[in-house]
């Protein structure tokens, strides 16, 4: 009797600790959900009050500004001497006939013609350069010298070339000197922002030292020119030996005649350490072979 006892006093003791034990469980689920939704609404706010700020801070500026408004305007790309015209646009808030407009290039002044209320100039640019520039004015001997948002073109190159992104999602292998990879290859395409410069001819180009071992064309519908996501089914084996480097590239051409090529993947035999390339990896040749833009990994790693 006493056993029987001890044993539903034991099975009760079991019992109420489980029973403890899910109550736990349930009051710890109930307070991290309490306390992610507590941190979404803090989150909410602060994205609700930065975005006051910002508004706020933007209002002052404009209100502090001597400009009324400004613009650039992306032209052609010159194929032969490889630069873009930028055409930048300046209003002020108050013109008078003695009043001079400037901008300053990192130390290049270059005036602005008047036409009307508004101020212009017309200037070359290279794929790789980044604009910011100052605005001065001059009226009666009193100079004034102020930035404005609307004169910067932060990535000329996604202004003039088509966007690509590509992802790859597989499983890869190696042994018995075989590298095996099996999946599929997401490309994200788009035209470019400006000239609607598009792609004519894309293909998934393996090789092994820089030396192409295999070429594969992709294939996209007539509505590529609005940009779409191809996928490229992957299934491949290649003999690899020790100390050597395979890389994966998407290479592309597009309606201007520069070859762009974008790092898929990249194995290095016999290495202990490998990674994936950063999303960002590209090279643009021009048509007379001359590069462009390449990718700066060293000194993305600084700025990021």
């Amino acid at each position: 009797m006493k056993k029987t006892t001890t044993y539903i006093l034991v099975a009760a003791l079991i019992v109420l600790q489980l029973y403890s034990l899910v109550k736990i469980n349930s009051l710890q689920s109930m307070i991290e959900n309490t306390n992610n939704t507590i941190n979404s609404v803090e989150n909410r706010l602060d994205n609700q009050i930065n975005s006051i700020y910002q508004n706020v801070d933007q209002k002052l500026e404009a209100q502090a500004s001597l400009i009324h408004n400004s613009t650039t305007k992306v032209g052609k790309l010159d194929i032969v001497t490889i630069t873009i015209p930028i055409t930048f646009t300046i209003e002020p808030k108050i013109v008078t006939e003695t009043m001079s407009v400037a901008l300053d290039f990192n130390g290049e002044i270059v005036r602005l013609e008047k036409s009307g209320l508004q101020y212009s100039t017309t200037k070359n640019f290279e794929i790789s350069d980044s604009i910011s520039p100052k605005i001065i004015m001059e009226d009666d001997g009193v100079k004034n010298i102020e930035e404005h948002m609307g004169l910067r073109v932060s990535n000329i190159r996604e202004q003039v070339f088509p966007f690509i992104f590509a992802r790859f999602s597989a499983q890869s292998s190696y042994g018995s000197n075989e590298y095996r990879a099996k999946g599929h290859l997401d490309i994200d395409y788009k035209p470019s922002r400006e000239n609607n410069n598009t792609f004519i001819d894309m293909k998934y180009v393996i090789k092994v030292d820089d030396e192409i071992i295999k070429e594969t064309p992709v294939v996209w519908g007539k509505n590529s020119e609005s940009g779409r996501i191809f996928t490229l089914d992957i299934d491949d084996k290649y003999s690899i030996n020790d100390g050597q480097i395979l890389t994966s590239n998407i290479v592309a051409v597009d309606s201007f005649g520069f070859t762009h090529e974008y790092l898929v993947t990249h194995f290095v035999v016999g290495s202990n350490v490998q990674r994936e390339p950063y999303l960002k990896q590209e090279k643009i040749i021009a048509p007379n072979g001359k590069i462009v833009y390449l990718f700066d990994e060293n000194n993305y790693e600084k700025i990021n």
